[in-house]
């Protein structure tokens, strides 16, 4: 340090002393918001309920991080109101990077659109870390439904019972994109708005609804197995290796529906810099590990980190778009 100051031109007593009287506050402000990051254990927050797919990548991408970060990562799942709930759990924790809340399009794009009383912003309050992947999504329907086409699904939409379908939660994508698909067929399509996808997959299993948007890593394996049946592919511009028969949305004539899901991490607002610099290289390097490639890869889910910057941009346009979206479909939540 000595050497350091001995090169400073003309430094006067009062603003050396000044100097001097800060530098160790400086380096003490740095050492805690980085070098000493992280001190106690982190919490990872899911604003769905466990069994979905977002709790399994929670899941996968925490302990992943315990190896990167040297603590534990402790996946908290906090269902309910549109993701409201687990935005305000958030909210409330210090701004120390320690915890951690996951979301997809509908938390990070959607509600700013859907809920005229949204108890949070997503850019004012928190700040963004890193965009996670991007999917593909299944239209499934139970085994035994006499649906096995999308002619079929469309028959039956235009009948005067409809279609029960289910969804993530309420201004969850698989709810928005089907209201956007009664919008464009006219369909008579009724939701059933459940707390994550495991609740909502197992009564389309159990033959409680008639169809449900799902991301296929999700929905593939049951459709393999035989425990559903896929009608359309969402979200790709080329079919799945795994289910070449199955058309892209695209395909049949429905461009403007062929949106993918994706998902991302944000921190408290308020959050220092290096912290939230290092969480972004620790989950970054985490997405990419062999281990996601190996459990997501034959699913069509692509392993999709941006920058903080970055993430921020495309939060801000995905809301945008989505915005347009939400209200040209005329669609609003209390």
């Amino acid at each position: 340090m000595n050497t350091e100051i001995a090169y400073l031109p003309m430094t006067t007593r009062r603003s050396f002393l000044a100097a001097a009287a800060a530098m160790p506050f400086a380096g003490a402000a740095l050492a805690q918001s980085s070098g000493g990051f992280p001190s106690k254990p982190l919490n990872w927050v899911v604003p769905y309920a466990a069994g979905g797919f977002g709790d399994a990548l929670s899941r996968l991408l925490a302990q992943r991080l315990e190896a990167g970060l040297k603590q534990t990562v402790i996946v908290e799942n906090k269902p309910g109101a549109g993701a409201q709930i687990a935005a305000a759990h958030v909210k409330q924790q210090p701004a120390d990077g320690h915890t951690l809340f996951y979301g997809d399009l509908g938390p990070f794009a959607m509600n700013a659109a859907l809920y005229p009383k949204l108890n949070y912003d997503v850019l004012r309050d928190f700040v963004p870390v890193t965009r996670l992947v991007t999917s593909p999504l299944l239209l499934v329907v139970p085994a035994n439904s006499p649906l096995n086409s999308w002619a079929d699904l469309m028959k039956a939409a235009k009948s005067s019972r409809g279609l029960n379908y289910g969804s993530f939660g309420m201004g969850s994508q698989p709810h928005i994109w089907v209201e956007m698909l009664k919008r464009q067929t006219q369909g008579n399509f009724h939701h059933m708005p459940y707390k994550g996808a495991a609740p909502a997959v197992q009564d389309l299993i159990g033959g409680h609804l008639d169809l449900m948007l799902d991301v296929a890593a999700n929905s593939l394996p049951l459709v393999r197995d035989g425990k559903l049946k896929a009608l359309v592919l969402v979200g790709s511009d080329k079919r799945l290796a795994q289910l070449p028969n199955l058309p892209t949305v695209s395909e049949l004539g429905l461009p403007a529906l062929n949106s993918s899901g994706w998902t991302g991490v944000v921190v408290r607002a308020g959050t220092p810099a290096p912290v939230v610099a290092r969480l972004h290289e620790e989950i970054a390097k985490a997405v990419k590990s062999p281990e996601v490639a190996q459990r997501y890869g034959d699913f069509g889910i692509v392993a999709a980190p941006q920058s903080p910057a970055q993430f921020a941009d495309f939060i801000r346009t995905e809301t945008a778009r989505w915005g347009e979206v939400i209200r040209a479909a005329g669609v609003t939540l209390e």
